[in-house]
């Protein structure tokens, strides 16, 4: 094996989490490569998180365009050309691709192409997609950041053609005339948006007793209504939907993800847990001391922002040793709904004692008066003793960045939200709004007996 076949550190992947640990290791003075068995940037670049989000804008940009005779405008828009909107969306998704590989050349990184198999706890092998061996790698440390994919489910294979997952459906050349989506989480709220809102016939089926079943159901049930409005047909408590599928053009299964582990973890001596994730200890350590885990395949949250966070953690700890710990005490989540939602507490929030709660309607705020924006609100949660802000949900229009605000409230620690410091007129201010109701102390609502519930 010659020189240039060794490394001090390996990333396996390149999506958000491995990513960030091949720069952050480079940045520390290891010599770094990422085995790469797709494409750069993982699935929240190339088939999740960014293509979805384009799509998204892409709809809301046209109910603005239809709204715009509320602002004296008079516009006809002209027919949709999806696989217009699909060749922009691909355009993009290319360019941010190049923008990542320019980073990473900028560090140096190695970027191996091919699938990654384990010999053992330090060596690699890297075959192609045909399964030939291509390549033998070495490394002090290894970093397993392999991703998931959609899970199947039991009796239901995906065609590609009829029976589709999520990377399938953001690849449609033309919105079909009907689809069942099947799953109501965030990604099966997400494609029943954006579908229904190009023109496609949508039932969305939940086999739980309401949409987002870990939400707040308060906001689960203001995502349902929307979506009602919108056109979507609602099942909930449904576990028979796929005994009627012949009646829709797609159906599109979105019940989860699955690690893909297929990583020969056994010859290196790895633990897995549950579903087949990689158990990894609160310093993204395997039970093998060099082999670390981040991001969806060691499946603590599955989300782009913390995978990130994890490989930086990752890359600190395999390069210098000095195991920091993960900080996930407060995490934003946010679904595209449209308007979209938001959420964030504290880790702890279901033990929290002598909670009470405000909550502030769109319907009252002048900015979204302005902007035509009046669905949705903020509800916010408040230790009565202490006035610490515990927790926010938000739904309307910009959630997905006021929650970042909110979530950063939270983080401070703070103990009084102030008047004086938040803008107006802003969507931002809502949050203050909604915190100052808990305590009947907001000027900008009616007097009224609140009896607010979680």
């Amino acid at each position: 094996m010659g020189l240039n076949n060794k490394y001090d550190v390996i990333v396996i992947g390149s999506g958000p989490s491995g990513f960030t640990a091949a720069i952050r290791a480079i940045q520390l003075g290891a010599k770094v490569a990422i085995v790469e068995k797709s494409l750069i940037g993982g699935t929240c670049l190339n088939c999740g998180c960014l293509p979805t989000k384009f799509l998204w804008q892409a709809l809301k940009l046209k109910r603005k365009i239809q709204k715009s005779y509320e602002y004296g405008f008079k516009v006809n828009l002209e027919p949709i050309v999806f696989s217009n909107i699909l060749i922009k969306k691909d355009k993009n998704i290319i360019n941010l691709r190049k923008g990542m590989k320019a980073i990473l050349s900028s560090y140096n990184v190695d970027i191996i192409e091919g699938v990654a198999s384990f010999m053992d706890k330090n060596n690699l092998i890297v075959s192609n997609n045909e399964g030939n061996n291509i390549l033998e790698i070495f490394s002090d440390r290894i970093i397993i950041a392999s991703g998931t994919s959609p899970s199947i489910m039991k009796g239901i294979e995906f065609d590609g053609n009829r029976i589709i997952n999520s990377t399938n459906a953001l690849n449609l050349k033309e919105i079909p005339k009907s689809m069942l989506v099947v799953g109501g989480g965030a990604i099966g709220i997400e494609m029943a948006t954006i579908f229904s809102g190009f023109g496609c016939h949508v039932t969305l089926a939940e086999n739980k007793n309401c949409l987002l079943p870990n939400e707040d159901r308060e906001v689960s049930e203001e995502i349902k209504r929307n979506l009602i409005k919108q056109g979507v047909d609602i099942l909930i408590s449904c576990s028979d939907a796929l005994n009627d599928i012949d009646k829709y053009e797609k159906v599109l299964i979105v019940t989860g993800r699955m690690p893909n582990n297929d990583l020969k973890l056994e010859r290196a001596g790895i633990k897995t847990i549950g579903k087949g994730f990689v158990e990894t200890n609160e310093f993204c350590q395997t039970n093998v001391s060099n082999i670390y885990a981040v991001g969806d395949i060691a499946g603590r949250s599955l989300l782009a922002y913390t995978a990130q966070s994890e490989g930086a953690i990752a890359a600190e700890n395999a390069v210098k040793m000095n195991s920091i710990s993960i900080n996930n005490f407060v995490i934003p989540q946010v679904v595209f709904s449209m308007p979209p939602s938001s959420s964030v507490k504290v880790s702890n929030f279901l033990r929290c004692k002598n909670v009470i709660y405000g909550k502030f309607p769109f319907t009252a705020s002048g900015r979204a008066f302005i902007e035509n924006e009046r669905s949705g609100f903020v509800k916010c949660a408040v230790d009565k003793t202490n006035k610490k802000p515990l927790a926010f949900w938000i739904v309307g229009a910009h959630s997905d960045e006021l929650i970042n605000v909110a979530s950063q409230i939270i983080k401070s620690d703070i103990c009084h939200m102030s008047r004086e410091s938040v803008f107006h007129p802003s969507f931002s201010e809502s949050l203050f709004n909604a915190y100052e109701d808990a305590f009947d102390k907001c000027v900008e609502l009616t007097k009224k007996n609140k009896d607010l519930k979680l």
